[in-house]
């Protein structure tokens, strides 16, 4: 039977730690529901299956397992902030994993016992994740505040000419957006899907914490009924279709079933979390970037325990989890739950201590499950004004397609050009050689598919992009594509000239125009007149003054 093991002491056996919690809860987390059940097909939240006896069960569950097995430990304290690091392998092979993390020992043992109970019921778990079975759709989450930010989503991504069904995962609406979800939405076959209602019978059996911003990206992937879900901020706009992302034996995620986008920063996680997630081995600073969370493509059925894990490290994560994934580096926040999860799963496999669900494997397939992390490092557009410093608009990010068959064409390329044996060489841990004095040979391909740390040994390797089609995602991490705050200067959303005149948001619009064949900010403006310049929204206080606005603004600017 495998033992958490502390180093210098030995803890409880994983399954006693569990009996432990579940004996103080009295008992609840096996009464309360039925564990017995092993469908993948139970349906999802929706207005049509929020009388679902099995859905309230599973939402009873969800909640009594995140709360049963959550971290008491004191919140982490992290003294100060982790560097900002520009990730590239050649670069970061000589940073040193910041260390600023110290927990009192009474703390650790909290942690460790905490993970160790929640990734020994994960097989079980996640054996009845609730979906409906060859589903597929993109997925964001929203809230009154920032409702606009989704309109314009939705608009972008049906002018990009996707058909895959939609759903907006909401914590509140303001009238306006009701209104919209009612009566516009469906014409783009999106849905509105408010979150609360499906937890109402959660709710009633213990107290929810109020979720936080981070926390709703896991919450919202999980409530999708889709089984392969593109999920995207609400700021994350596809300016590509991304429907051939799913087509059939189309890779990375045919082979995979998660693929995740790159931050700029080098990783500045805490050396603690691998040991707390189980005396796991400490990759490089170089071994890979950040992850850019934004954008997340899972298949739910094959990696139901690494998105229920990536949940656990969301709902513990503003006061323990966050400061430990980053220390305070940039872009602290959800964006390392999600691959660490797979990463953590498939490193407590390989150790004999971890034994996947297998429900979701079909005849034939076999287990092809791994992740892909695109290759291809984000840039940033902006725009720059009179007397004032450059502004970033968005982030862009790579079609995930494209990234994989460029690499694969790399190493295709350092195969023939090479007599050593084409397989990844020994990765480098923190106490190990720098990538940059390892004489590593060209990886083969599984290698890019199973193993995240795979660029530590491959910066030989040249990617060539073809830049008609590298670029898919355009995400406002600068200034949100959020028209309902058009009047409100501080959106930025307008700005002006060195004469008085208007400026476009995308400065410099003839390399879209090359790259995507169309005018991409004019269609967005466009599209977005025709949603908040319709009759009935004039009533709305909210909006007052928007649709004058942008008529004035596009008239001076698009025509």
């Amino acid at each position: 039977m495998p033992k958490l093991v502390l180093r210098g002491r030995i803890a409880l056996p994983v399954f006693l730690v569990l009996a432990l919690v579940l004996l103080l809860s009295g008992h609840r987390l096996y009464s309360t529901y039925n564990t017995n059940s092993s469908s993948s097909n139970l349906g999802a939240l929706h207005p049509s299956h929020t009388g679902s006896h099995e859905l309230d069960n599973w939402w009873v569950e969800f909640f009594d397992r995140l709360a049963i097995t959550r971290v008491t430990a004191r919140p982490v304290y992290v003294p100060d902030k982790g560097p900002d690091v520009d990730w590239k392998p050649s670069t970061a092979a000589s940073v040193p994993r910041p260390d600023l993390l110290k927990l009192r020992a009474d703390d650790e043992l909290k942690f460790y016992q905490s993970h160790g109970a929640f990734v020994h019921q994960l097989p079980l778990f996640a054996s009845h994740l609730p979906f409906e079975a060859n589903t597929t759709g993109i997925v964001t989450t929203t809230g009154a505040q920032n409702f606009g930010q989704a309109v314009s989503l939705v608009l972008v991504t049906r002018r990009a000419g996707s058909r895959l069904p939609i759903q907006i995962i909401v914590d509140s609406l303001a009238p306006w957006a009701e209104l919209v979800c009612s009566s516009i939405m469906p014409r783009f076959n999106a849905t509105c899907i408010p979150a609360q209602k499906g937890w109402e019978a959660a709710s009633r059996h213990r107290p929810l914490p109020k979720f936080r911003r981070f926390q709703w990206k896991a919450l919202a992937i999980v409530a999708s009924s889709f089984q392969n879900v593109l999920f995207l901020d609400a700021d994350c706009l596809p300016v590509r279709n991304p429907d051939p992302i799913f087509d059939d034996g189309a890779e990375p995620f045919t082979s995979t079933g998660l693929i995740t986008f790159p931050d700029f920063w080098a990783s500045t996680m805490s050396p603690l979390f691998y040991k707390i997630a189980g005396d796991l081995d400490v990759p490089a600073v170089a071994a890979r970037a950040t992850l850019e969370s934004g954008i997340l493509v899972y298949d739910k059925a094959r990696h139901a325990d690494s998105l229920l894990l990536a949940a656990y490290y969301n709902y513990n994560g503003p006061e323990h989890y966050y400061p430990m994934l980053s220390q305070h580096g940039a872009g602290e926040g959800d964006e390392e739950t999600f691959l660490q999860a797979g990463l953590v799963l498939e490193g407590l496999r390989q150790r004999g201590v971890y034994r996947q669900p297998t429900t979701w494997m079909t005849p034939g397939v076999g287990v092809k499950k791994g992740y892909w992390d695109v290759k291809m490092t984000p840039s940033v557009w902006g725009r720059s004004e009179p007397e004032k410093k450059w502004t970033g608009i968005f982030i862009m990010q790579a079609d995930p397609v494209e990234d994989y068959r460029a690499v694969m064409a790399a190493v295709e390329k350092a195969q023939q050009t090479t007599t050593t044996p084409t397989t990844l060489a020994p990765l480098t841990t923190e106490t190990g050689t720098p990538p940059s004095q390892q004489t590593a040979a060209p990886p083969d391909e599984d290698a890019f598919l199973t193993d995240s740390r795979l660029l530590s040994t491959s910066a030989n390797l040249t990617f060539e992009h073809d830049s008609r089609r590298r670029v898919m995602f355009f995400h406002h991490s600068g200034v949100k594509p959020d028209f309902t705050r058009i009047t409100n200067t501080k959106s930025k959303l307008v700005a002006k000239g060195n004469r008085g005149q208007f400026l476009r948001m995308r400065e410099g619009p003839g390399w879209v125009i090359d790259e995507f064949g169309r005018d991409v900010e004019k269609e967005l403006w466009e599209d977005s007149m025709g949603v908040y310049c319709r009759p009935e929204m004039a009533g709305f206080g909210e909006l007052r003054g928007v649709c004058g606005r942008m008529r004035e603004v596009y008239g001076q600017v698009f025509v």
